[in-house]
């Protein structure tokens, strides 16, 4: 049976250390698209001058889920694999994915586990040995929700799971993690305000040491020694100033005051779920 061809599709910003290897590893895929939120630091050069064959767009960043939906749909093929810019597709991966694409496709996604690494060695325990994320997909049957973080792909039935993992370099420096964590934990509150959520100095200390407990002890985050303890001790970080940016805001709200939330990307057709749209033509 002859493979179905594929895109890859990755999102940078800022990625110049790491994009080599990122676009290197998926080569082999029929189709790159790149879609860059205004580089500052040469990334787009690089990948001009390195990678020619690569299609590339700039476009303001409304979030991860707007991001790569709006890429899913300019791709070339049907058949996507969706990369981030601190991910790697190990050669055991990349002929697993080719496998799969050359048989029966038995399901219209994938998920892929990830190897996370900190500073250049693996964190196997804090609950990222159960890492995984589902990244090959048909357009047609599989697309983000409307969030601005932590979105889970959508898939229409049932995802197959691929053994080999992805390599994730998600602790560069602590100083990118403590940036990264604060991003993300500004986001992830905004949308649970959106969401009409509220917490108090109980909900943010329950959390938070809630997050502690389960990550340090029952998912054995001790037993990557100073690794793990500094990988849980981020992640406590990032539950903290969630929650203490949610309680922020509805008490901004409370006295009447403007409550500041991240542009969202409004274009109800970025959300449409494919499969309900051709039912509905049916």
């Amino acid at each position: 049976m002859a493979r179905v061809p594929v895109s890859a599709v990755v999102h940078v910003f800022n990625e110049i250390d790491n994009i080599d290897d990122c676009l290197a590893s998926v080569e082999w895929a029929d189709d790159i698209y790149v879609v860059d939120s205004f580089s500052t630091d040469g990334t787009v050069q690089r990948i001009r001058e390195r990678f020619p064959l690569v299609r590339l767009e700039q476009r303001e960043y409304l979030g991860a889920a707007s991001t790569k939906n709006y890429a899913i749909d300019r791709a070339t093929h049907d058949w996507i694999f969706v990369l981030d810019a601190d991910e790697r597709v190990t050669p055991q991966l990349r002929d697993e994915i080719l496998r799969t694409l050359s048989g029966d496709l038995r399901y219209w996604a994938y998920s892929v586990g990830r190897l996370n690494f900190m500073l250049g060695k693996p964190v196997r325990f804090s609950g990222l040995q159960r890492d995984r994320v589902t990244r090959l997909f048909h357009r047609m049957h599989a697309r983000y929700p409307n969030r601005r973080v932590h979105a889970d792909l959508l898939v229409d039935g049932e995802t197959g799971v691929l053994r080999h993992k992805m390599d994730h370099y998600y602790i560069r420096t602590f100083d990118h993690m403590i940036a990264k964590m604060t991003r993300y934990a500004d986001w992830a509150s905004a949308q649970m305000f959106i969401d009409g959520k509220t917490t108090s100095a109980s909900g943010i200390f329950g959390h938070s040491v809630a997050k502690f407990v389960r990550d340090y002890f029952v998912n054995f985050g001790f037993l990557d020694g100073a690794r793990g303890l500094i990988s849980v001790g981020m992640h406590v970080y990032y539950t903290f100033l969630k929650y203490s940016k949610l309680w922020e805001r509805t008490e901004l709200k409370r006295l009447g005051k403007p409550v500041p939330l991240p542009k969202l990307d409004e274009d109800e057709g970025r959300w449409e779920l494919p499969w309900e749209r051709k039912s509905e033509g049916h």
